[in-house]
């Protein structure tokens, strides 16, 4: 049974953002990146690639206290991304790359 591949990126969008008195809203660059990733794998994997935005400071997510604690300590720079729960890559959303780990999965068979 083909199931579906679950990308998650993984952002702390407020890095490096200098606030002033007329800030309403922060519209991230990697939220957007994410996106035009979750449209291209849309086109290219209908149905079968989830794409997720993760505000990592501003959800709530307890799920992913050891990624916060690796980025606190500079292993890790944000974004983060998760494929099928695995980090495959960090410190940006490289399309081409994420697509190759996509396809690996799809030709193996290991579909989560």
């Amino acid at each position: 049974m083909l199931q579906r591949v679950h990308i998650q990126i993984l952002d702390n969008p407020t890095e490096g953002v200098l606030f002033d008195d007329n800030t309403t809203e922060i519209s991230g660059t990697n939220k957007i990146l994410t996106e035009e990733l979750s449209n291209e794998m849309n086109y290219f994997y209908p149905s079968v690639v989830y794409v997720e935005y993760v505000d990592l400071f501003m959800d709530g997510e307890e799920e992913f206290d050891d990624i916060k604690e690796l980025l606190h300590l500079g292993a890790l720079n944000t974004p983060v991304v998760l494929i099928n729960g695995v980090l495959k890559v960090h410190g940006g959303i490289p399309a081409s790359v994420i697509r190759r780990e996509v396809d690996k999965l799809l030709a193996e068979g290991l579909i989560h």
